[in-house]
């Protein structure tokens, strides 16, 4: 019996594992990679909550002040539906013009909105009309 011709200088096996160790590597590069961008973009949805919960919390500013000209904030905390917080100020500078501040946050984010209220107020009641509403995003509080 011959035997048949075998590869005695044994290089198949270190050549496979170099190339499942180069493997593992790319596999291990690309999870932490991946991994990586997924918590980017947990961290951009919460950025963008945060602005919205300050958005929610204009919207109820406005709807509050054409109910009572005289509307003042909420002086504390109030949660919003997407889970952030938020509190409004405002302040009557004279019988047509409030300055607002909202400040908004959701977890690690805070943001500080102010602006400028312009309204019309009706004299048979408390409400009012909205002329005009400019505001900024000021950044962190």
């Amino acid at each position: 019996m011959r035997k048949s011709n075998q590869n005695e200088n044994g290089f198949v096996l270190p050549l496979v594992l170099v190339a499942i160790a180069i493997l593992a590597a790319a596999a291990g590069y690309m999870l932490t990679r991946g991994m990586a961008e997924l918590q980017a973009n947990v961290l951009n949805q919460d950025y963008q909550l945060c602005i919205l919960t300050g958005k929610n919390a204009m919207a109820v500013l406005q709807a509050e002040l054409e109910e009572d000209v005289n509307y003042s904030g909420t002086g504390v905390k109030v949660a919003d539906e997407n889970g952030g917080f938020y509190e409004i100020e405002i302040f009557k500078t004279s019988e047509k013009l409030r300055y607002m501040e909202v400040k908004s946050e959701y977890r690690a984010y805070q943001k500080k909105f102010s602006g400028e209220i312009e309204l019309i107020p009706d004299a048979a009641a408390p409400s009012g009309q909205i002329v005009r509403f400019n505001w900024k995003m000021l950044g962190g509080v």
